[in-house]
């Protein structure tokens, strides 16, 4: 089955701010979420929010509440959406097509996704667009989604079935959009996905012994600190796979270091780093 934009909402599970900062891959994971949205809100897709009592856990990303700002956003304390009853007389109880993205994986989303699902509902969750905690987690979700009956899709597939035809009047726009740009956060919006720096005074770079440098966690360096931290945590070191990722998570300011060598030092050193390997021993300073 395809699906059809006229027929299809799209429902962001529990994105918010005192939840995403522990998920695996969070950065990456809302830039998808983002680009499906963005791609929802071109073809006229209506978008549905979800929030996990948002007393304690905070909102949905703001970077994703300004995507689609005219969107309604339901709390809940039941993990799943059907469960709570917050989705009566949304677009989800409406249409027949329920394309999932959120967090996280194996409760909320899946509970949700099964749930729709068991009502008769044509559910096709995005498996770019999801997040846990631990990565098998949400392996294990996604394995016992399939065998419940669940449509497993990327938000690649989403977008081209939403448009159908090449000849589609918002295709070249799209294209452009889209199609040509990966899924990107800026910096700022990054910051917001990555774990809390809240506990360091900073952080220690070794190699072969040496100190080489501290990032500390004030003006001008907590932004530096957040992603190497961050880094840390995922590769127990900085390695140049790290320092990969390390680039894509400052946005634009990786691209003002490329054109201005110098300006912005901690970058650099991932840019060195990927073109002589080796790596940064990490030593976190606590406040």
């Amino acid at each position: 089955m395809l699906l059809q934009a006229e027929q299809s909402v799209l429902l962001v599970v529990d994105v918010q701010e005192k939840l995403v900062n522990a998920i695996d891959a969070a950065p990456k994971a809302v830039a998808a979420m983002k680009w499906l949205i963005d791609a929802a809100i071109l073809q006229q897709v209506p978008v549905v929010f979800s929030e996990q009592y948002p007393q304690a856990l905070g909102p949905t990303l703001p970077c994703l509440r300004s995507a689609a700002p005219e969107a309604p956003a339901f709390e809940k304390t039941a993990f799943s959406c059907v469960a709570a009853e917050c989705l009566r007389g949304s677009a989800v109880d409406t249409r027949k097509q329920v394309v999932i993205c959120g967090i996280e994986a194996h409760v909320c989303v899946l509970q949700t996704a099964l749930d729709l699902h068991a009502q008769g509902k044509s559910v096709f969750v995005v498996s770019d667009a999801i997040g846990s905690r631990a990565e098998v987690d949400k392996t294990a979700a996604l394995d016992r989604l399939v065998r419940a009956g669940v449509t497993l899709i990327t938000r690649e597939m989403a977008l081209f079935e939403w448009l159908r035809d090449s000849k589609a009047p918002t295709f070249k726009d799209a294209s452009k959009r889209l199609l040509q740009v990966a899924p990107a956060l800026t910096f700022a919006e990054a910051l917001t996905t990555l774990p809390s720096v809240a506990t360091l005074a900073g952080l220690q770079l070794w190699r072969d012994g040496k100190l080489e440098a501290v990032i500390e966690n004030k003006p001008g360096q907590a932004g530096s600190l957040a992603v190497y931290h961050a880094l840390f945590k995922k590769f127990g070191a900085i390695t140049p796979k790290g320092a990969r990722l390390g680039q894509w998570l400052y946005g634009e300011h990786a691209a003002d270091a490329r054109q201005n060598p110098g300006k912005h030092p901690n970058i650099d050193r991932l840019f060195a780093l990927e073109t002589m390997g080796g790596g940064y021993g990490v030593r976190l300073i606590p406040a």
